[in-house]
């Protein structure tokens, strides 16, 4: 009887056990549900806040792209005043006038709306061209990359598709460039030359960017994609960390490494085919 007792406590005792590792077990499920919510909430709030520093840059470009167009209005105002005292006003010099006056706006034009583009973030992935969207890039940053006498060789050769966010595949192309530009001022380089190719395999399309900027010392190499670090005075250690994020928010990578005078950045996005299969796996 003793003994009977004894196993039923002893059975009460482990039930109690195992209810209490049940409810710890439900208790630890959702803090860590919590902390990977939170996680993910702070990644999209660094890469707001990379897209708002980027911001920053892009109206200071949007300036400079705009003093060229508004000084050539400027002259042809100044133009239409002396034509008109002169009584030298006729049809064609109306159509010309209109004809250059509708140009200079339509840049202006272009380049706010190439910034509006940049700043929306997609919502949904989609399928979009690689080569676009660095031309994109390459149009915001262009008064940037002449002012710090930066050739660009670009071989756009088709319509490599990737399946992604395009506005946010910019955003890392932007991110890139301006860490080729921030190397090329660092090292006093001369002759600056960045090249940029596209490739791809079965699965992903890739994007290289390969500059002459003297390269990355090796033991930094596998830090460069690392939160907050950074080798320039005035840097935040972020760029490259976004960079790292959103392309693997996409299913893609990012890799760097070292080639004889430079280095070499390789971002790869999937294809629509890769992109759903891994989708698809994950649901």
């Amino acid at each position: 009887m003793k003994d009977q007792s004894e196993i039923e406590k002893n059975n009460q005792d482990l039930l109690k056990r195992y209810e209490l590792m049940v409810h710890q077990n439900r208790y630890l499920e959702k803090r860590v549900q919590e902390e990977a919510a939170k996680n993910k909430q702070m990644e999209n709030l660094l890469i707001e806040q990379s897209r708002l520093a980027a911001m920053g840059g892009m109206v200071a470009s949007i300036g400079h792209q705009w003093r060229q167009p508004l000084n050539n209005l400027s002259l042809l105002m100044h133009d239409l005043r002396e034509v008109l005292e002169f009584g030298e006003m006729n049809e064609q010099y109306i159509d010309r006038f209109t004809r250059e006056s509708m140009l200079q706006i339509k840049h202006m034009s272009r380049t706010i709306n190439d910034f509006r583009k940049f700043y929306k973030p997609n919502r949904e992935k989609t399928l979009f061209s690689v080569g676009d969207s660095i031309e994109e890039a390459l149009s915001i940053f262009s008064i940037s990359l002449k002012n710090h006498e930066i050739q660009v060789a670009f071989e756009y050769r088709g319509q490599q598709m990737a399946y992604g966010y395009p506005n946010e595949y910019s955003q890392v192309v932007l991110n890139v460039l301006t860490n080729a530009r921030d190397a090329f001022v660092q090292k006093n380089i001369s002759h600056r030359k960045l090249s940029i190719k596209i490739s791809e395999t079965g699965e992903f399309v890739t994007a290289e960017f390969i500059d002459n900027a003297g390269g990355i010392e090796p033991i930094l190499l596998k830090k460069v994609f690392e939160p907050y670090f950074t080798t320039r005075e005035n840097g935040t250690g972020l760029g490259l960390y976004i960079t790292k994020l959103i392309l693997e928010k996409m299913n893609g990578s990012i890799s760097v490494e070292n080639t004889s005078d430079g280095a070499r950045f390789s971002l790869s996005v999937p294809k629509i085919t890769a992109a759903m299969k891994q989708e698809l796996v994950s649901v």
